[in-house]
Parts: C-alpha cells; structure tokens; sequence
C-alpha cells in the first residue's frame, strides 16, 4: 500500500476512487458530534464516494469504549455520544462505522479494505469538494442545498432522489 500525503477538502483517507474514511479518535469524536462538524463532513464524504466511512479509533492503553458502563443510562438524551452516533447513522445510511483499538489495527483495516480496489488519483482525490469539482460532479444538474432538502423529505432516498428531480415538476 502506498500512501500519498496530501490535503483533502473531503475525508482523511481515501483508500480508492469510491472509497473514503474520515478518521476520529474518541476525543476528536465527542468534539465532533457536539459541534456539528461530523455531520458536515458525513454530508460532504456521502455526497462524493459511494462508500463513505467513519473509523473511530481507540487509544490502545483505554478500554475499548466510548464512555464508562456507569454513565450508560436506560434513557435516550440528545446529549449522549451513542444517541448521537445512532442520530449519525440513521441520516447517513451509506456512512459506514468502523471501530479499530489501535493505528496498527487501522493499516491492517485499510490493507484489507483496499484489495482488489483501484488506487485513487492524488489531482483528483484533492479536488473532490471544491467549488469547481462540486459544480461538475457526476454531471451535476441542480443545486445542493434543494437536493439536501429533498432527502430530508418522507419516503425519499438515496436510491430515489434523482428520479424525483427528473421527473417531478413541481
């Protein structure tokens, strides 16, 4: 495997030309959730690869968990990381999780999820998300924000949204 460093506008891997990982440890998690900026990114890593992932990865001296099995509570609060990790998949269900205890643990991960993958193009990986990539994305008709709308709408999907577009006048 070979690994290109460069600044991406989208994810912080991108492992082949439909595959993409944003990668967060717990801390960057947790601060990412409140923020609002993980559903940003998941919004912007949705949009441009068909196989979007989020890889959580732990510090290899903690315990594998997000929080302690005491702050686990039998309610559902807004304000929890797994609620909103629950929220996270239930708005992106093309965004994949993946849990590694360990940056060892992760180039094996991204190793195995590469096989038989094409490598991805450095010039294009880095333009992915940009003004002028945006516009002329998969011959990209409309603007983004409707069609952001559109998804939010009951029954619309992923699989369906286009057709919608297409054709649905009003």
């Amino acid at each position: 495997m070979e690994v290109e460093p460069v600044t991406l506008e989208v994810g912080d891997y991108v492992l082949s030309p439909e595959m993409c990982v944003e990668r967060k440890s717990v801390s960057d998690l947790i601060s990412s959730l409140s923020s609002g900026r993980l559903y940003n990114q998941s919004v912007a890593m949705t949009r441009y690869y068909r196989r979007a992932m989020l890889l959580i990865e732990f510090d290899e001296a903690r315990s594998f968990s997000l929080q302690p099995r005491s702050a686990v509570g039998s309610e559902i609060a807004s304000f929890s990381i797994p609620s909103k990790l629950v929220l996270l998949t239930l708005h992106f269900p093309k965004l994949r999780i993946l849990w590694c205890q360990s940056p060892y643990v992760t180039a094996e991960l991204f190793q195995s999820l590469k096989e038989g993958q094409r490598e991805p193009n450095s010039t294009s990986a880095i333009a992915v998300g940009t003004d002028s990539e945006s516009a002329k994305h998969q011959g990209r008709l409309y603007n983004i924000a409707p069609q952001d709308f559109l998804l939010k709408l009951p029954a619309i999907t992923f699989k369906n949204y286009r057709y919608v577009m297409n054709h649905v006048e009003n």
